[in-house]
Formats: C-alpha cells, sequence, structure tokens
C-alpha cells in the first residue's frame, strides 16, 4: 500500500538507499509495519461504524486501497502524511544514534 520499497527518494531520505538488500528488506518491513499501525490510527478517526466494518471484511489489498480511495476522499494526503511522520521519526531517532 505504502510502496516504500519503490520509493526511492524515502529510502534515500532516511539513508538505506544503498544498504544491503537483506538489511533494507527487514528495515523496509519494519517501516511500513509501522506507518500501517499510523494509517489505522488516521483512518479510524474518519470512518463511521459500519465504514469500519466493511473495510475490515475486505481481504485482497488492491481492493481495500480501492475501497479507501472511494471512502476516504483524502486518502493519497493520508498516506503522504503518514510517510512524512514516519521519516521524521526515523530520521529524529537516527540522530539521537547516530549524533
Amino acid at each position: 500500500m505504502f510502496g516504500i520499497a519503490d520509493n526511492t527518494e524515502f529510502l534515500a531520505a532516511i539513508g538505506i538507499a544503498n544498504a544491503p538488500e537483506e538489511t533494507k528488506a527487514k528495515l523496509i518491513a519494519g517501516i511500513e509495519d509501522s506507518a500501517q499501525k499510523r494509517l489505522v490510527v488516521k483512518l479510524s478517526e474518519r470512518l463511521t461504524e459500519a465504514q469500519a466494518e466493511e473495510f475490515n471484511a475486505i481481504t485482497d489489498e488492491a481492493q481495500a486501497a480501492d475501497w479507501l480511495k472511494v471512502n476516504v476522499p483524502d486518502f493519497d494526503q493520508i498516506i503522504s502524511e503518514v510517510l512524512s511522520e514516519v521519516r521524521e521519526d526515523i530520521l529524529a531517532h537516527r540522530a539521537k544514534v547516530v549524533g
């Protein structure tokens, strides 16, 4: 849904674009998980209970993305916000660790 593995700008911004593939894959999986959790929180603030139930019944990721684009008009903006938040958190923690 986030396409982080294909987002070379994002990977470069957080400093892992040239990391070994195995390392990059592990990091991307963690980033996607974090982004997914943030997305769920943001969506829970926007969906009605009936919409949430309808969405939760969808098992196919492509169908879920299509449903969200129809039922959450600013879905693409929310995705951008989530990725920005994740990027800023990564950079903030990286600065603390690296110095």
